[in-house]
């Protein structure tokens, strides 16, 4: 559901996740929902919870009502309860879609990159292309495993009919290596003299404490997010979604 027009959209059905009947106008006459929405940044838990958690269910029981013969949710590979509000509300949200009775496909999606936004990833190749200093936490030893984001939608189209994946969940993932490692890659591909610093983990989680009040440029959960453990990526996902997804070194060399 999106407030704003939808370029070469066939249909446009303006609404929010906690209006039912705009829902049930979403969903009428289709056979399939792919469900991406979600609130991934806030210093409000609850609002995690209005979005990812009740959003879903109420998608859902739009899709059922409306006799939708799939429904596959978009989820994230940080569903660990460790996590974070928003690592558990995704976890709560994929329940929610398996107990909402309409046959369903859930695909976890990594940290992706190429979306040309300011974090995560590409943020971290836009502050090396520029020469900038790319900041880690402490010796940067979390691990990454990203996909570019070209590299998903095919297995997402697949999802909505694939006859093989019905009733399963998928986590995708990339090449994996520490943050350390992704920062000092891009840092080296671009050659603009970029350096990458360590900060004190102490620090960033006195910083994530303070964000829960103050308009910093993290949020209170982030650094719990990308600690906590991740699922390995499914086995079946190439088979049953066509998932192959590029080395991080060809899009480094690509770029």
């Amino acid at each position: 559901m999106h407030s704003r027009a939808i370029p070469d959209a066939d249909e446009v059905v303006v609404g929010e996740l906690d209006n039912p009947l705009a829902l049930a106008r979403a969903v009428s006459g289709t056979n399939a929902v792919l469900h991406l929405a979600a609130v991934t940044h806030s210093r409000a838990p609850r609002l995690y919870y209005l979005v990812n958690v009740e959003g879903t269910r109420l998608l859902a029981e739009a899709a059922r009502q409306e006799g939708v013969a799939r429904f596959v949710h978009v989820s994230s590979r940080a569903i660990s309860p460790e996590g974070g509000v928003y690592s558990r509300s995704k976890l709560a949200a994929e329940e929610a879609v398996k107990l909402a009775g309409l046959e369903y496909v859930i695909v976890r999606l990594p940290e992706l990159y190429g979306l040309g936004g300011a974090e995560g990833v590409d943020d971290i190749r836009a502050r090396a292309a520029a020469g900038r200093t790319i900041f880690v936490v402490g010796r940067g030893a979390q691990e990454v495993c990203p996909v570019h984001v070209d590299d998903v939608i095919g297995p997402l189209a697949r999802a909505l009919d694939a006859r093989e994946a019905a009733g399963k969940t998928y986590t995708l993932a990339g090449e994996c290596f520490s943050v350390r490692r992704l920062a000092e890659r891009c840092s080296a591909a671009a050659d603009k003299g970029g350096r990458v610093i360590g900060v004190p983990e102490a620090i960033v989680v006195g910083l994530s404490h303070a964000a829960r009040l103050l308009p910093l440029p993290l949020y209170p959960d982030q650094l719990d997010r990308l600690t906590a453990p991740k699922p390995p990526v499914s086995p079946n996902a190439r088979a049953d979604l066509g998932f192959s997804p590029r080395s991080f070194e060809d899009a480094l060399t690509a770029s």
